[in-house]
């Protein structure tokens, strides 16, 4: 499933760069923004032996630092499946069918 999150974030980026990827509280983050952080934590997680998945997650904390605010890590994690599940909602793999936005 991430490998395909990945892929269609990058082409969102390409062909709707400016479009909000996602909110949460103050923080909104593009397409473009998103997936030119998750390209940038991809070259250091790829020199250290992690996957593109810690790189997807840093980039997304990157660029909405409002999650990395969240005291609670069950909470915290909670926000971020949700988070994965509104990106991914167009991609088939979940029951993404009643989640309307991430609050």
């Amino acid at each position: 499933m991430m490998n395909e999150l990945l892929d269609d974030i990058r082409r969102r980026a390409e062909i709707t760069p400016r479009l909000a990827a996602v909110r949460f509280g103050d923080d909104a983050v593009t397409y473009a923004e998103l997936n030119d952080a998750i390209a940038a934590y991809g070259d250091v997680m790829d020199r250290h032996g992690m996957s593109q998945d810690a790189a997807f997650h840093a980039g997304l904390i990157n660029c909405m630092p409002g999650l990395a605010r969240i005291e609670s890590a069950t909470e915290r994690n909670q926000v971020m499946s949700e988070v994965v599940a509104w990106l991914g909602r167009e991609l088939g793999g979940g029951d993404s069918r009643r989640l309307r936005a991430v609050s």
